[in-house]
């Protein structure tokens, strides 16, 4: 098991939160402190790069989802960058990818081309 490692920078306007490692019940709440931190610092605009999130269990997928909500309940944006399959097909179980915005790469995500699903 990979501890989950968090690195947040502002980006252009947004909120650049990397996700490295395993989301899950032993790590979750230490997200959920650290993006309320990044939202009061740098914003409500958020892209999350999941290229290197390897696991998320339902935990895990409940912070994203509250993080998502309070996000756009304060008129920002919320966009999960690169997720790899088996991070996605959680997200595809769930139908939260028909919710929150999901794309292919950090870049699409940064470009502002991001469309929902």
């Amino acid at each position: 098991m990979r501890p989950l490692q968090v690195s947040t920078r502002p980006h252009d306007g947004h909120t650049l939160v990397r996700l490295c490692g395993e989301l899950d019940i032993a790590t979750a709440e230490d997200l959920r402190l650290r993006l309320s931190a990044a939202r009061r610092s740098h914003g409500e605009h958020l892209v999350l790069d999941l290229a290197d999130l390897e696991f998320m269990d339902s935990q895990g997928l409940s912070v994203l989802v509250h993080c998502y909500k309070a996000v756009t309940a304060a008129g920002g944006s919320f966009t999960l960058a690169a997720p790899r399959p088996i991070v996605r097909r959680t997200l595809e179980i769930t139908g939260m990818h028909r919710r929150m915005t999901v794309v292919g790469s950090l870049e699409e995500a940064l470009a502002g081309t991001a469309a929902p699903g």
